[in-house]
This record gives C-alpha cells, structure tokens and sequence, in this order.
C-alpha cells in the first residue's frame, strides 16, 4: 500500500523529540463521534475534512494495529472510559454496526500545532460493542474490521426472479425459473 505523508510530518516523526497523538473517528446513525488522546477540544485535518475533536487524555486506549503482507483482514479493538451519559445513549440509540469508523496518527509541532496530514493508521468497520457501566464510569470497547472482512463473507444471492428484480428492476432474465423447478425433462429418447 503506498504511503503518502506530507514533508512536514515526515521530519516531524525523525526529529530526535516526536510529540505522537491518536485520533478516531465513529459514524454511528446519531451522529459521528470524534476522539483524541489528549485534553480539551482540537480542530484538524483528519480523513480529508476540518473537524473538532474531543480529547478523552489516557481515557482511550487502541490495539496494537497490525498489518500483513498477505491479503487478510486484520482488525483493531478500541476502548473508551469514562464516557459521558451522552455518548452513551448515543452508542446505546446509534446504528453502529457496519459503520465507518478510523484511527488517526497525528504529530505535534514545537508550538503545539498539529502538523498537515494526519496519517490514517485504520479505516474500517465497526463491529461489536461492548459497554460495562461502573458506578461511577463507563467503559465502551468497540471492534473494528478491516475493510478485506468483506472477503470472507459469503454473497447471499439467489436465482430467482425476486432477487433478480431487487437488483435489476425490469429485467424479466429469470421470470421462467420457478416454472423450471419442478419440470420433468425427458432426455435422450423419442417423444410421441
């Protein structure tokens, strides 16, 4: 996969003081959720768009992210704690599965600017959910999937004439199929 990371962020990460942050990024149905490991709000460029980020300090914890020469889907596990009660009815009410969700690596620069390009380190779906509440905080760990998992899944298609119209609306290819279904088909003889 090529790798397309500005002047600046390269210089950035091989000077000998590197200042990393992660961001995510979630798009449950209720609204995207945007995240970074840091404290108070941060506007950047992440994923092609301007946005503000909400910063959750040591609160967030991300997987090791992997990757491989072959072709497999590798996933990633993200973990959120001490959410507050309106994120979570957002992950409670919120389509999340199947949804687009990113990890993001960012590099600060001696002014404490985040420099051009944050790199996307995962693009993918979200999976599962899981939300143990504490009395006091939450923690939400949600799985993503890379985007290769569509591989192994299998196409659910039929050849009947419903599915065919579903895809193809007019298109009269396969109106004769349930007639096919139960015919007898005399082979091989003469018929009278």
């Amino acid at each position: 996969m090529a790798r397309s990371i500005t002047t600046a962020f390269k210089n950035a990460i091989k000077s000998s003081v590197v200042r990393p942050l992660l961001a995510v990024e979630l798009e449950f149905s209720t609204g995207t959720l945007r995240f970074w490991n840091g404290y108070g709000d941060l506007t950047m460029t992440a994923g092609g768009s301007s946005n503000t980020f909400t910063g959750l300090g040591d609160l967030m914890g991300v997987s090791a992210i992997a990757e491989s020469d072959q072709i497999e889907a590798i996933g990633a596990s993200l973990s959120l704690t001490g959410i507050k009660s309106s994120f979570i009815s957002t992950a409670l009410t919120g389509n999340y599965t199947n949804r687009n969700a990113s990890i993001f690596l960012g590099v600060f620069d001696t002014s404490k600017s985040v420099i051009a390009d944050v790199y996307t380190l995962f693009k993918g779906k979200m999976d599962i959910m899981k939300i143990d509440e504490q009395a006091e905080t939450s923690t939400i760990t949600i799985n993503l999937e890379n985007r290769l998992i569509a591989f192994d899944r299998p196409k659910e298609r039929r050849f009947t004439n419903e599915d065919q119209l579903q895809r193809f609306s007019g298109d009269k290819g396969l109106e004769f199929v349930p007639d096919l279904q139960d015919k007898e088909i005399v082979w091989g003889k003469s018929t009278n």
